[in-house]
Order: C-alpha cells, then sequence, then structure tokens
C-alpha cells in the first residue's frame, strides 16, 4: 500500500545515484534539449518563491528483489536501472547504466514521476552543463563549455511581478562581482555551515543575508519534495501507475517505450548499441537520424514490416536483428559514407532516404560507378519531392519492394518510378513546387544538377 511522504530537496539530492535510481521505462533527460527555455533557471526560480514543484512518485523496493545482471531468476524483477545525469553535455546525453552489484544501499527508490526536476535540481546543485556555444561550429575544440549554475544575491525580484526573476545564471567560471552582482555558486548551499558568517566574511549586506537564507531554507529545511512511495513487488501494477502518470507530461517517443520493452525483454544491450549508432550518425552530419529511424531502418533491413508496433518487435525479429546488427551498422555507415560524399552531410530531408541506400549495401554488400550514379539520381528525386512525407511506412513497404529481388540500383530506380500508387519520379508539379520552396532538402539537391557530379 503506498503513502504520501516529504522530504528535504537535499536529503534527495544527496542520494541521487546512491539511493534514487532511475529505470529503463524512463525517456531520457530533455530539459536543456532547447537551454533558451530556461527550465532549471524557473525550477529554481519557483522554489525561492516558494512555489510548488509537482508531485514525484517513487517505487521503494529492496534491492534482494531485483535481479542481478547476470541472473535469471523469475521470482525477481528483471530491469535495468540507470543514473542520473550530473554533468550534462549535449553531444552524449545518455544516462549510464548502473549494474545492482554497485549498488551499496539495501533499500532503493525507483523514480517513476520526477526525473526531470531532479536531474535539473542535480545540475544546478552538484553538476554542470556543457552546450555548444552560439554560432560556434562542431569540429571547433572550443565550440562547447561547461558551465555550472549561480545565482546573484544582489538582485531582489519584486514578488508582485511573475516576470521578474531571481538572477540564475550559469557561467563557466565566477563571474567579477560589482555594485550590482554578487555572484554565489548555488550548490554551494548545501554545504555552507553558517549563512551569517558567510556574508559578514564577504562584507554582504542584509538583503543579501536574506536571500542567502532563504536559499538555505528552501533546499535544507523545507519538505519540499512531496512523493507518493509504492512498496509492491508487483511491475504490472507499477507500469499502469506509469503510464498514467507519464500521460499528461511529455510524451514518450515510440522509440523509448520499445527501448524499454527491449533492454528489459532481452540478453543484448540494444539501448546502448542504439544510442552509440545515433551519436555517431549525428557526428557524422545526419542528426535526423535518431532513434526512431534507426529503428524502422532495422526493421526494414531484415524484411520486416515498419510500423511501430509491439507485434513487430517480437524476439524472433528481435533475435534477427541482433544476430544482424554488424551487418545493419556497416550498411549504414556506408550509406552515411555515400551521402557524404555526395555533400548531403548536414542536408537530408528524411532519415529514410539514408535507410533506402543502407537497405541496398545489406542486400548487395558494395555499389559499382554505375550504381552510386543511380543511387545519386534517388537521393535528389526523393529530396526534391519529399518522397518519404506523408504515409512514411507505405513509401518504405514500396521500397522493400521495388529493391528485394534486384541487382542493381537502376533497376531499382525503374521499378519504383512505375510503382501504381506510389512512384518516384519528378513531375512538373514538383518542379513547381521546389521553384517556390525555401526548403534547403529541396532546394540543395536543384542547384547541386548545376554543377559537375561529384567524384564517387
Amino acid at each position: 500500500m503506498g503513502v504520501f511522504l516529504d522530504k528535504s530537496i537535499k536529503d534527495v539530492v544527496d542520494e541521487l545515484n546512491v539511493r534514487y535510481f532511475l529505470p529503463d521505462i524512463q525517456r531520457e533527460y530533455v530539459w536543456l534539449q532547447n537551454a533558451d527555455e530556461k527550465k532549471i533557471e524557473q525550477l529554481f526560480d519557483s522554489i525561492l518563491r516558494g512555489y510548488p514543484i509537482g508531485s514525484f512518485l517513487f517505487w521503494k523496493l529492496p534491492k534482494e528483489n531485483i535481479a542481478k545482471s547476470d541472473e535469471q531468476d523469475s521470482d525477481k524483477l528483471n530491469f535495468q536501472l540507470y543514473q542520473f545525469i550530473t554533468n550534462y553535455d549535449e553531444r552524449k546525453p545518455h544516462n549510464e547504466k548502473m549494474r545492482i552489484e554497485q549498488i551499496k544501499r539495501d533499500d532503493l527508490y525507483i523514480v517513476l514521476d520526477g526525473q526531470q526536476r531532479l536531474t535539473s535540481l542535480y545540475i544546478g546543485l552538484k553538476g554542470t552543463r556543457t552546450l555548444k556555444k552560439k554560432w560556434a561550429k562542431n569540429d571547433n575544440p572550443n565550440a562547447y563549455e561547461e558551465k555550472r549554475l549561480y545565482l546573484n544575491l544582489k538582485h531582489q525580484p519584486n514578488m508582485d511581478n511573475p516576470e521578474d526573476n531571481y538572477e540564475f545564471e550559469f557561467h563557466a567560471q565566477k563571474p567579477e562581482n560589482d555594485e550590482k552582482h554578487w555572484w554565489f555558486k548555488v550548490g554551494d548551499i548545501l554545504e555552507l555551515k553558517s549563512v551569517v558568517n558567510y556574508t559578514r566574511e564577504h562584507k554582504l549586506g542584509d538583503k543579501e543575508l536574506e536571500l542567502l537564507e532563504t536559499l538555505n531554507k528552501a533546499f535544507h529545511d523545507k519538505q519540499l519534495i512531496s512523493f507518493f512511495e509504492e512498496t509492491e513487488k508487483n511491475l504490472n501494477k507499477v507500469l499502469n501507475i506509469f503510464i498514467r502518470v507519464n500521460s499528461g507530461g511529455v510524451k514518450l517517443s515510440y522509440s523509448d517505450l520499445l527501448m524499454s520493452i527491449l533492454t528489459a525483454s532481452f540478453s543484448s544491450d540494444i539501448r546502448e548499441r542504439m544510442n552509440e549508432l545515433v551519436d555517431t550518425l549525428k557526428e557524422k552530419g545526419f542528426p535526423n537520424v535518431g532513434k526512431d529511424q534507426v529503428l524502422k531502418t532495422c526493421l526494414l533491413l531484415i524484411g520486416k514490416d515498419t510500423t511501430f508496433e509491439l507485434k513487430n518487435f517480437n524476439k524472433k525479429n528481435i533475435k534477427e536483428i541482433e544476430e544482424n546488427w554488424e551487418k545493419i551498422t556497416e550498411s549504414i555507415y556506408n550509406a552515411a559514407k555515400l551521402l557524404k560524399t555526395f555533400g548531403y552531410a548536414g542536408y537530408l530531408g528524411s532519415a529514410y532516404i539514408l535507410s533506402s541506400l543502407a537497405y541496398f549495401y545489406f542486400l548487395n554488400l558494395k555499389m559499382d560507378k554505375n550504381d552510386e550514379e543511380q543511387a545519386l539520381k534517388f537521393v535528389r528525386n526523393a529530396q526534391i519531392t519529399s518522397y518519404f512525407t506523408p504515409s512514411t511506412d507505405t513509401k518504405l513497404n514500396n521500397i522493400a519492394n521495388s529493391m528485394k529481388d534486384v541487382k542493381t540500383f537502376e533497376s531499382f530506380n525503374h521499378n519504383l518510378a512505375k510503382h501504381q500508387t506510389s512512384p518516384l519520379k519528378i513531375t512538373n508539379d514538383s518542379i513547381e513546387e521546389m521553384m517556390c520552396s525555401s526548403s534547403h532538402a529541396q532546394v540543395f539537391p536543384s542547384l547541386a544538377n548545376l554543377i559537375p557530379k561529384p567524384e564517387v
């Protein structure tokens, strides 16, 4: 039977990655994907203002109830735990695995609702965030900057004006203080012995002392983490609770839900492999090839229905993906390499253009000169016509049917151009639409036709 409880922020934050962990059904941290929204700063502002920060849902379990990494016990819960992110880096924004054997506490809290807020508190109090500087290029070694959260003690907002916030800001190093600014590293409040002594030592006034006391009470004394504690060892019940409490927030993507099932049900670590592949493709200039697209590509390459339905991720199909993983990744990397040669790194309109090339590599291992020229024709036509939008799964089915029995890319192009319902060919309408378009994905291949073909 669950109960409602309260704890201070310090009590919880001090035990993140010690006693509090994330289950594999949780999505990854997303609050810093758009740093301009300042969600972390707003959370800390709400705390100082005394606003509620929402309830949390924790699943309390004895460690012995969770199966170890190499343990097969039907009486124990079998799922992977992950750590909270302490130092966020947008180049590697993934949570690290935590083996049960590494955990020293006997009783654990599995966080089912509240990951985004707790991670934000963790980053603001004990960690850092590393984001790319505006206008900086990815290949610049100084493009990324690690920053910590600071509070200006000299700024007292007007509490009647919700637009006048406390000045929480991330800085790479402590900023210079002046008449209007005294920057306090927010995380220092956790270990500060005496607020009064600190203000005396730094010759701060009563207003700064008052703000520092408010900060201290908010994180040390007030019981601001209000949570429902579930203790039943019933995975189905907990999953139902999880689905209900998350339905009102930012929804999990299909791939997040499938990842949780795959990670919990199969031996190989699909999630880690998928993250590595997605990160590498991003580095190569294909950021629109995410986990959703890679999962569909896997189904396409093994000749299965690409629709995102649980039945398509049965044990038989997953086993086939696992057994062919090296060939799948090699085919995807070959496709990315060819697209980069064509000049499409950073300009690919649809990830499924890459998927189509990967399917040809999967079936034929390599392309000759004519195949590559025909592949370039396919890429340009697919870009100009936005072929994969809409009805992506139908179009991928067309790709599969047009390619599976051919030996040359020219034959594939011929088959696809003759398709009854969704042929890929340039028409007067598509040319007119392209001429009025401002989309890089459509304009780029047309302009590319005006220059000599690349050596491929």
